[in-house]
C-alpha cells in the first residue's frame, strides 16, 4: 500500500497508525509548523508551544499533540516524537520534559489518586506522581507495538489497550502488569472499565467486546448503523461518568449507552468527519474532536434531542486528536503543534 501524500488527508489516525506501523511508511518531513489562528469572535485561544531544538538526528518536529490532562492546576500535554509538554497555572510558560524513550506518545490520563500516565508507540508506558513534573518508564511483558488507551475504574485497578488485540491489567496500582487474553486480534484503540469487573474495548472495524468478570470472559457488542463506506468504521474513544456511556468513531459516528455498554443508541452529531475523542462537562454538554477541526459541542434538548453546535466555527487547520473537559471548560489538542484553550480559563 502506498503512503498516503498528507499524513490525516484520507483515512482516520489509527488506521494511518496502523499504515505507519505494519506498512512501512514514514513520517512526514516538515521544515517548520506553520502558524495558525482561529476565527474571530470564538471563546477559545490557540496556542502553539515552541518547538523544540533539532534533535541529535535531524528529524524534523512535526508537531502532532495527542493528549491533553489536568493535574492539580497544571496541563499535561503528550504528543508524537517523545513530546511532553507542562504548564502550571493559566499563564504559565510551556516547559518541555524530558521522555525516557523518546517515543511517539498518544495520550495521557490522570488516574483515581493523582498519577498520570502516559502511552505510545513500540508499548512506551510513562508514570508521574508529582502532576506531570517528572515521568519514569513502566515495563510491561511483551509490549505490543503501541498502546492506544488506558482506564483506571479504581487507585488500584488499571487497564491498557493496544496493538493486535494486547491489553493488560494491574491490580497493585501500575506496579506490575499481566497480559488478558482477548478474542481478537485487531487493534484496539479505547479501553473503559467502569469498576473492576465491568468493562468494554473497542477499535478497529467495530470491534467491541464487553466484559463482566474482569476480562476472564468477552462478549462482542454490535451495534446497528447505516453503511456510510465501504470501508468499515472504527471505534476510537470512550468517555463515562459511571452511568452514562459515550463511544466515538469514524465517519461522524456517536453512539450511547445507559446499562454499562450491553446497548447503545445513536446519536446524530451532522458530520462524516472521523471522531477520535469526546468527553462530557458537568453542564451536561457533549464535547466531541476529530479530523480537520472537528469541534463539536452538543447540548441535550427535552426528548432526547440535542443541539449541536461549532464554537470553532469553520477552522480546519489542525486535526484534533485529544480532548479534556472540566466542569464547564474543554480543552483540545492536535497537529501543526496546536493547543486550544478557553479564554476565559
Amino acid at each position: 500500500m502506498a503512503c498516503p501524500s498528507s499524513f490525516f488527508a484520507t483515512a482516520s489516525v489509527w488506521s494511518l497508525l496502523t499504515l505507519l506501523i505494519f506498512g512501512g511508511c514514514q513520517k512526514p518531513q516538515a521544515a517548520s509548523i506553520p502558524a495558525i489562528t482561529l476565527p474571530p469572535g470564538t471563546p477559545f485561544l490557540l496556542e502553539q508551544p515552541p518547538v523544540p531544538a533539532p534533535s541529535a538526528s535531524g528529524e524534523p518536529y512535526v508537531g502532532v499533540l495527542s493528549g491533553i490532562a489536568t493535574s492539580g492546576g497544571a496541563l499535561v500535554v503528550s504528543g508524537y516524537q517523545g513530546t511532553l509538554l507542562r504548564r502550571k497555572g493559566s499563564g504559565g510558560p510551556w516547559v518541555r520534559l524530558d521522555v525516557p524513550g523518546g517515543r511517539d506518545l498518544y495520550g495521557v490520563v490522570q488516574a483515581p489518586g493523582g498519577t498520570l500516565w502516559a502511552y505510545g508507540d513500540r508499548g512506551i508506558l510513562l508514570r508521574s506522581s508529582d502532576r506531570g513534573a517528572h515521568w519514569s518508564m513502566v515495563t510491561l511483558p511483551s509490549a505490543p507495538r503501541f498502546l492506544s488507551a488506558v482506564s483506571f475504574p479504581d487507585v488500584r485497578t488499571g487497564f491498557i489497550a493496544g496493538a493486535g488485540g494486547a491489553l493488560y491489567r494491574t491490580s497493585d496500582g501500575g506496579d506490575h502488569w499481566i497480559p488478558v487474553s482477548l478474542p481478537t486480534k485487531k487493534n484496539l484503540y479505547a479501553v473503559l472499565f467502569l469498576d473492576p469487573s465491568h468493562g468494554l474495548v473497542a477499535g478497529w472495524h467495530r470491534t467491541l467486546l464487553r466484559t463482566s468478570d474482569g476480562g476472564a470472559s468477552w462478549q462482542p457488542v454490535e451495534i446497528s448503523m447505516q453503511k456510510v463506506t465501504r470501508q468499515k468504521p472504527s471505534y476510537n474513544a470512550f468517555w463515562s461518568d459511571g452511568h452514562r456511556l459515550l463511544l466515538a468513531g469514524d465517519h461522524g459516528l456517536l453512539f450511547s449507552s445507559d446499562d454499562g455498554g450491553g446497548k447503545f443508541v445513536s446519536i446524530e452529531t451532522g458530520t462524516l468527519r472521523d471522531l477520535y475523542g469526546v468527553c462530557r462537562t458537568a453542564t451536561g454538554d457533549v464535547a466531541i474532536a476529530g479530523e480537520a477541526g472537528t469541534f463539536l459541542l452538543m447540548t441535550p434538548k427535552a426528548g432526547g434531542a440535542w443541539t449541536v453546535s461549532s464554537p470553532l466555527g469553520a477552522f480546519h487547520e489542525s486535526d484534533f486528536l485529544g480532548i479534556s473537559c472540566g466542569s464547564t471548560h474543554v480543552r483540545l489538542v492536535g497537529s501543526k503543534n496546536a493547543v486550544v484553550l478557553p479564554s476565559n480559563r
